[in-house]
């Protein structure tokens, strides 16, 4: 278990603080008993300028994980291994392929080169299924989609001519456990967030979550699955809430109102601490 732990909001689409600089996507530097690494990339303009600013030592990164494949959160990668050196990276094999949007724009990750990433890496571990990243922390790896409610806020595509439907197999959550609960991360949550947790209730033997954090994908979601949504948040009795980048506003407003005293900004610059006793 990780028994310090301190999740820095390297990038988010929003900066409160001055001097930092937002864009529209997700990274996030974790300190966890002393060992570093990255969660998703962003799109790569901000990230050397924030780590600076926020004085982060992004030489003692020792793996990065990537969300998904999409360019705000994989787009960042090569500025990312630019600053850490080659360390190892986790992802699902998918995250490389072509994928583009619903205007047949390509919104995929800057390596399309397998070759090219290894030559920049340590070793990439690709996560099918749950693996560890350090002691205490894992990649969850593909998550069932079980609600049918939960789709992926698409849609997405495999090619420019939109004719293949790209169901984001790739999309995974980041799992830090603690001696109060599970610290979850997500980089958008295209599975859907309540697939999400309850995979991980089952991969963590219904360890507590006690705190999540990152995108939900819930931009273009309906009343209802609003609701079905906070309905499972309060039955998974979350410590702490913090909802940012792709939620949408309006789901960010309901979720603060359904769990005022629950609820966290987390913009570019935000820091997370979590320690045994608090």
């Amino acid at each position: 278990m990780i028994e310090n732990l301190t999740i820095t909001q390297l990038v988010e689409n929003t900066a409160g603080t001055p001097g930092l600089l937002a864009e529209h996507g997700v990274s996030f530097f974790i300190e966890a008993d002393g060992r570093c690494l990255l969660f998703d990339t962003g799109q790569g303009h901000v990230l050397r300028h924030n780590a600076l600013w926020l004085g982060l030592s992004m030489n003692r990164v020792e793996a990065i994980v990537l969300s998904h494949g999409h360019y705000d959160h994989a787009g960042g990668l090569r500025e990312a291994l630019d600053l850490t050196g080659p360390v190892d990276l986790y992802l699902h094999p998918e995250a490389l392929a072509p994928k583009y949007n619903r205007e047949g724009r390509s919104i995929g990750t800057p390596f399309g080169d397998g070759a090219a990433l290894r030559a920049g890496t340590r070793r990439i571990v690709e996560t099918r299924g749950p693996v560890e990243i350090l002691p205490g922390i894992l990649a969850t790896g593909e998550i069932p989609r079980r609600h049918a409610i939960e789709d992926t806020g698409g849609p997405f595509y495999r090619d420019g001519l939109r004719t293949r439907p790209d169901t984001l197999p790739d999309d995974q959550a980041l799992v830090i456990d603690t001696p109060r609960g599970v610290v979850v991360l997500l980089g958008c949550g295209h599975s859907g967030v309540v697939n999400t947790l309850e995979h991980i209730r089952d991969i963590s033997g219904g360890r507590p979550v006690r705190a999540l954090i990152g995108g939900m994908h819930l931009l273009r979601a309906n009343a209802e699955r609003l609701e079905f949504t906070a309905e499972a948040l309060a039955r998974f009795d979350i410590g702490s809430l913090a909802p940012n980048h792709c939620t949408g506003l309006g789901a960010v407003c309901h979720f603060r109102g359904r769990f005022p005293d629950r609820f966290r900004e987390s913009g570019t610059g935000a820091r997370h601490h979590f320690t045994t006793g608090a």
